[in-house]
């Protein structure tokens, strides 16, 4: 009763009792009349939003991919990999007393110094890269970071060069400061260097596991795009996409390894491979830089929510991060190897070789539309996204397929191929 009293819903009259305050009751029915729907916008909104992002090209998948029995879908993850008790383990310990008292305060624009010291010892020595704490930011996946980059140095005139095919966000995100975005295609061996002018400043470019093609870039071609950044004073924007799931031996290194003039900003990411729905990722930078990245990440969020960044560097530094991977490496490796060799044993289906990550780009027929293909396929239970999304042209290629196998079941592969051949068939007939 003291409660609903201190709350005003009830009074207290003496010696009667508790009684509703008519006035909360007749405050609270007021606020509940449904008010009259204005359809007409403020006449501010489009004389001041002059690039709108709802209606950029931009890819997602069906909210019901969980559900569908062949959910060849992007950048999620199967439940099966998911290590639930370990990660248990390390939010319960990071929600124990003494671990709160260190993350629940603001820290402004730091960030959690332990999960800086994994990265360091634990992340990136794979990938060939040493840095100091100075040189690393925490950030909300590998977009946020991209975000940021291009906040900083991209102007008005900048020339930046993307991939073609590539990620159609990078695009939206570079296409809100400059119109100088000049597509580069993309062959067998990555990014073609050549087809950079010298009057480029920025250069994206995904080399472990090209996005959407999945192609690596070769060694000759790595040292030909520091060299040409060299000579040309280009930055060099590497998004080391799905590099932890390789199946080469000897994986190429990063380029930021191989840099010598710190013209790279690299950029690595927790979520892709890990937990799509975490948003922690990092870049690693020259101090200078680094600097002003914080400074403006603070202007926006200040900093990444302290309690996940502490449990990621529990997880990272009890084994289970590492041992994950090597789950999700031997798995992929099995549905790539499916995949792959049904692919080639259909004449029309060709894919670009591979040597890791978790799609295929997979090319179809001229005739066949893939924005019908895969309506009929999602009719069939068969989740698989259209190609055209990813190039830049005005007018894209519509025969391609972006066919991901990191959440399918791996014994429904097989399945779900012959249903999209099937119905490839069906509408070339």
């Amino acid at each position: 009763y003291k409660e609903l009293e201190f709350d005003g819903y009830i009074t207290p009259q003496q010696r009667k009792g508790y009684y509703v305050n008519e006035q909360f009751y007749e405050n609270y029915t007021n606020s509940n009349e449904v008010q009259p729907n204005d359809p007409t916008p403020p006449l501010w909104l489009d004389k001041l939003i002059t690039k709108k992002p709802s209606i950029q090209t931009n890819i997602h998948n069906p909210e019901n991919w969980q559900s569908l029995p062949y959910s060849f879908t992007i950048g999620q993850i199967d439940k099966s990999l998911i290590p639930y008790y370990e990660w248990r383990e390390v939010v319960r310990h990071s929600s124990t007393l003494p671990e709160i008292q260190k993350w629940n305060i603001d820290h402004v624009d730091n960030d959690d110094p332990s999960l800086i010291k994994q990265i360091q010892s634990k992340v990136l020595p794979k990938r060939g890269i040493w840095a100091n704490k100075d040189q690393i930011l925490i950030t909300s996946g590998s977009q946020n970071a991209i975000y940021i980059i291009a906040s900083l140095l991209v102007k008005k005139n900048t020339v930046v060069a993307i991939e073609n095919p590539g990620y159609p966000d990078v695009r939206n995100i570079f296409s809100f400061k400059t119109d100088n975005i000049i597509p580069i295609s993309v062959d067998k061996d990555g990014i073609v260097v050549k087809e950079i002018k010298s009057d480029t400043n920025i250069v994206f470019t995904t080399p472990s596991h090209q996005y959407p093609t999945g192609v690596t870039m070769s060694m000759e071609r790595r040292n030909s795009l520091l060299s040409t950044a060299k000579e040309n004073n280009m930055v060099i924007i590497e998004d080391d996409y799905e590099a932890e799931i390789n199946f080469q031996k000897k994986p190429n290194p990063s380029l930021k390894s191989l840099d010598k003039d710190n013209n790279v900003i690299y950029v690595g990411s927790f979520s892709k491979a890990f937990a799509p729905g975490l948003r922690l990722g990092y870049m690693v930078a020259p101090e200078g830089f680094i600097k002003e990245a914080r400074a403006l990440r603070r202007l926006m969020l200040r900093h990444i929510p302290a309690n996940n960044q502490r449990s990621v560097a529990l997880f990272i530094g009890l084994g289970h991060y590492h041992n994950m991977f090597t789950k999700i490496q031997k798995t992929n490796k099995e549905r790539w190897n499916l995949i792959n060799e049904k692919i080639n044993q259909e004449p029309l289906l060709s894919c670009t070789p591979t040597h890791g990550g978790s799609t295929f780009w997979v090319k179809i027929p001229e005739s066949v539309d893939s924005d019908k293909l895969c309506q009929k396929l999602l009719d069939r239970g068969v989740t698989v996204r259209p190609g055209h999304a990813s190039f830049f042209e005005e007018k894209p290629p519509s025969n391609y397929l972006h066919l991901g196998y990191s959440a399918v079941d791996t014994n429904k592969i097989n399945k779900g191929i012959d249903i999209l051949v099937k119905e490839i068939k069906s509408m070339m007939s």
